[in-house]
């Protein structure tokens, strides 16, 4: 009799401790399981209730406080692509003046845990702060040459001041958003502060198909097209893009803010030293942009959306970051600078000696000439300037970065 009791309390154990590695993913978390299981049965044979009750409690205060409730489980965004049919019609230089082109949901919001690694496929480091937090890539430390060298350009297009002197640029490593905030993410944040940006309070502007023009009605909610959740969040300025940076850092304990124009750059090239990360040519299969505008370096041609397509379209580039190019303009951290000169070269934000309050956007959208999704290509704005063609990526600092 003795005999069947102890296998009897063997085998309840280790189920226990199957099913809670199972949960959990944690061998260690199984180990104290069967050791608490045992232990708890033992003393309930012998009678001995007060300690087998205390022996229950400990086992679940060490499990679930000391163990934890498992790693967190999320999804990614779907990869998809949307065509809209293609129209004709001239843009006015409202956004080419200023971004320099040369060439003519849930109900309740989950409440944030702590930070989780995880190895995408490609064997990208990733970081999710929170289930609604964006997805992060961790981008390596390194220099590169930022800007734009007329002695290195081969075509016969000229090179925009703004984009001079090119100059040696190191990078501290640091995260970065490995897609553009997305509707649900933001939505996700306005649900939890009652965030109204400036679009609703005095519209946004947008593509009529003749002129950019502010719309009373377009706002993040209502961009003037058809858009999902995984689709980029736009009509967004940059003061609406530092009240979400601002909150994610409160809920998640970590530092987070948007990238510096230097990063910016660098996370873009990837490595690379061509016109887009990938080489000196662009086509609809590679960006969403507009196919109709001037063409540039023979550049292929395609159907033009004529609307944002979901964050997660197209390749990803080197470190894993995907839409660098097109769909949505960016914001960074930087303000105004009207050439490189005297531009700092740790990659930090260059948000000193402002001569007028703009900030820095980059990256080209669905609505941009070609010339404008260029790696080097800058523009700037009033920070409560929206169009519905702007949204923001996130960064956020790393521990002992180098």
């Amino acid at each position: 009799m003795e005999g069947l009791k102890w296998l009897a309390i063997a085998a309840v154990s280790f189920v226990g401790g199957y099913f809670w590695h199972k949960m959990t993913g944690s061998w260690a978390g199984a180990a104290v399981t069967v050791v608490g299981v045992a232990l708890t049965l033992r003393m309930i044979f012998d009678g001995e209730w007060i300690k087998a009750l205390a022996a229950l409690c400990a086992g679940v205060y060490l499990v679930f406080t000391l163990m934890g409730e498992g790693p967190s489980r999320s999804t990614e965004p779907s990869v998809q692509k949307q065509v809209l049919p293609s129209t004709g019609g001239e843009k006015s230089d409202l956004i080419n003046a200023n971004v320099g082109v040369v060439a003519p949901a849930r109900e309740e919001v989950a409440t944030p845990k702590s930070s989780v690694s995880a190895v995408a496929k490609d064997g990208d480091s990733l970081i999710r702060d929170c289930p609604d937090c964006p997805q992060l890539v961790v981008v390596p430390a390194g220099q590169f040459m930022m800007g734009s060298d007329p002695k290195k350009i081969s075509s016969p297009e000229a090179i925009d001041p703004r984009e001079e002197p090119a100059h040696r640029v190191s990078v501290r490593s640091f995260a970065a958003g490995r897609y553009a905030v997305s509707r649900a993410e933001f939505a996700t944040f306005v649900r939890a502060t009652q965030y109204k940006t400036e679009a609703e309070s005095g519209g946004c502007f947008g593509w009529s198909g003749e002129k950019w023009e502010n719309h009373r009605g377009f706002h993040w909610r209502e961009a003037g097209f058809v858009q999902a959740d995984d689709h980029p969040a736009v009509c967004i300025s940059w003061n609406d893009a530092q009240a979400y940076v601002q909150w994610l850092s409160q809920v998640t304990h970590q530092v987070y803010r948007l990238l510096s124009e230097a990063e910016r750059e660098y996370a873009t090239r990837a490595g690379s030293a061509t016109t887009f990360w990938w080489g000196d040519t662009l086509s609809s299969d590679r960006a969403n942009f507009d196919t109709t505008a001037t063409d540039y370096r023979g550049s292929r041609k395609g159907t033009w959306r004529r609307a944002t397509v979901p964050v997660s379209s197209f390749d990803a580039n080197a470190f894993g970051l995907y839409n660098v190019h097109g769909n949505v303009w960016e914001w960074v951290q930087d303000c105004q600078h009207d050439t490189y000169v005297g531009a700092p070269a740790d990659g930090s934000a260059w948000a000193g000696q402002c001569p007028l309050d703009k900030h820095v956007i980059r990256g080209g959208g669905w609505a941009g000439d070609p010339a404008g999704l260029r790696s080097a290509t800058r523009g700037w704005f009033t920070a409560d300037f929206r169009f519905n063609s702007s949204g923001f990526r996130v960064a956020r600092n790393l521990a002992n970065s180098k």
